[in-house]
């Protein structure tokens, strides 16, 4: 899920704030929050100390901002499908999660959810990114379950389960597929994930 993809070329030179989360995004994926450090973030995008810590005052500030970033770009790629007015609702969920393996994929099977790499990472230790990294999944759940219910109420989403039951078995499903799929590289696993969402969500036979 990379999302770099959420930044759209802008003709006005952009501002030392969104210059430090941009990079930001790009090093706490590939490097994790002990792996990045604020002088390389810092010359990565050319902007000076004072002016970092006059936004965030420290790291875990600065990381903070950056999970908020990526979970704003997240929900807004979920909404997008969501309120598509021509599919149903298991078709919209579908192609969210082909754009989810999309983006995986051309990120070279490096970048999948911020959100986990830092649960795994920080949020044992640290009682305000566990919080904040939970209320992110929260928000990322509760979107999916919206998505859901409307399709329980037009009849193409199963209904002995409830929405929320659903959105937790799905986003364990991406979770966990990801998280697989960074190490094993394994295409098989991915083209799995949308037919086994299927399975999840659609009605049974009658």
């Amino acid at each position: 899920m990379d999302a770099e993809d959420m930044s759209t070329q802008q003709s006005e030179p952009l501002s030392h704030k969104e210059r430090l989360l941009r990079q930001g995004l790009k090093y706490f994926y590939d490097r994790g929050f002990h792996g990045t450090t604020v002088d390389a973030i810092l010359e990565a995008s050319a902007v000076p100390k004072g002016s970092f810590y006059h936004h965030f005052g420290s790291k875990e500030e600065f990381a903070r901002a950056v999970l908020d970033r990526y979970t704003d770009f997240q929900l807004a790629l979920l909404d997008r499908w969501a309120n598509e007015p021509d599919l149903s609702a298991t078709d919209r969920l579908g192609r969210y999660v082909d754009e989810l393996v999309e983006l995986f994929v051309r990120s070279g099977y490096r970048r999948a959810c911020l959100a986990g790499k830092l649960s795994t990472e920080v949020a044992v230790g640290s009682d305000a990114f566990r919080g904040q990294i939970g209320a992110s999944l929260l928000a990322w759940r509760e979107h999916l379950a919206a998505l859901l219910t409307q399709g329980q109420e037009g009849g193409d989403v199963r209904t002995d389960r409830t929405a929320e039951e659903l959105a937790t078995a799905i986003l364990a499903v991406i979770q966990g597929t990801f998280v697989l799929c960074i190490a094993t590289r394994d295409e098989e696993a991915l083209k799995a994930v949308r037919s086994t969402i299927h399975l999840l969500v659609a009605p049974p036979a009658d």
